[in-house]
């Protein structure tokens, strides 16, 4: 009996109103993605939508939070109710803006959610400044009659709720698919070999572009089987030195005499020469060089 309980569990991905997917339990496996469900969270109850159906979880599935199990699928009720708040949290974004405009603070109101059970209601703000929005709370809460949460956001977030193009042309990632922002450097943008231009590099939000990292860990990964720049290799077409990689074509740019350089496949590469190999070579050039002085200087 214990067995049958266990295989009627299922796992579900329950989206919210933000981009990240919560896991939560159900006993019912007919719920298919784009299902509006019911569910309750550290923050009360609300409202999401089914984006990965019910499956039977492996034994080394490990949630990133314990399961909370789903309470209902949503009914026509349910659907009504939060069309009725998505029109109230437009109208608590316009009244908060104005009460922060007559209190003379420096905000402005990007995102509103009201909780499926109207015991929270949650103002997203961006601001230059660091805002004391005390005020501003007690009127919100006198007007709404429930609890209000004010939450400031960086720039990055701040672009996150409202969207744009990017330089790409395209939707901002973070406003269509991006669910968690990751650490984005310099190392970057050098490791790809694009140009350390802030106007090419940044995104809309004035921070380096979220993209940056897509491709990174590819290129580092191509690179680790190249030979390292400065390797001595010996081609059909004579020896070279590797002065760069062509990454998207799995190639090498090797420079041979007179600075010619040519694109290299690793199957067109004879001998890779080693450290020691090099030196030698280096060594006999000296030799060979000392010899031609001496020979100058006899014939003086």
């Amino acid at each position: 009996m214990m067995l049958e309980d266990k295989e009627s569990i299922y796992v579900v991905g329950i989206r919210l109103r933000s981009l990240k997917v919560y896991y939560f339990s159900t006993t019912d496996p007919d719920l298919k993605v784009g299902d509006v469900v019911i569910v309750k969270t550290v923050q009360g109850m609300e409202a999401g939508r089914v984006v990965i159906p019910p499956f039977v979880p492996s034994e080394n599935f490990e949630p990133p939070s314990p399961l909370k199990p789903i309470l209902r699928r949503a009914t026509e009720d349910d659907l009504k109710k939060i069309e009725e708040y998505r029109e109230k949290e437009r109208e608590v974004l316009r009244f908060a803006q104005e009460k922060a405009k007559t209190l003379n603070l420096p905000m402005k109101m990007l995102a509103c959610e009201i909780n499926f059970d109207y015991s929270k209601i949650t103002i997203h703000f961006a601001s230059e400044e660091r805002v004391d929005f005390r005020e501003l709370v007690k009127e919100l809460a006198a007007q709404y009659k429930t609890r209000i949460e004010l939450h400031q956001v960086g720039v990055r977030d701040e672009v996150r709720y409202l969207g744009g193009l990017g330089i790409c042309g395209r939707e901002v990632c973070c406003h269509l698919y991006l669910q968690d922002f990751e650490s984005i450097s310099v190392k970057m943008a050098k490791e790809q070999g694009l140009a350390l231009n802030p106007l090419k590099i940044s995104g809309i939000c004035g921070r380096l572009m979220c993209c940056l990292s897509y491709e990174y860990k590819t290129y580092q990964d191509i690179k680790a089987n190249l030979p390292p720049k400065g390797t001595v290799v010996e081609t059909r077409q004579g020896k070279g030195v590797v002065v760069d990689h062509h990454v998207p074509l799995n190639k090498l740019v090797v420079e041979f005499d007179e600075e010619r350089r040519e694109l290299v496949s690793l199957d067109e590469i004879e001998k890779i020469y080693t450290k020691e190999e090099k030196e030698r070579d280096k060594d006999k050039v000296l030799e060979k060089i000392l010899k031609m002085l001496e020979e100058d200087d006899e014939q003086g």
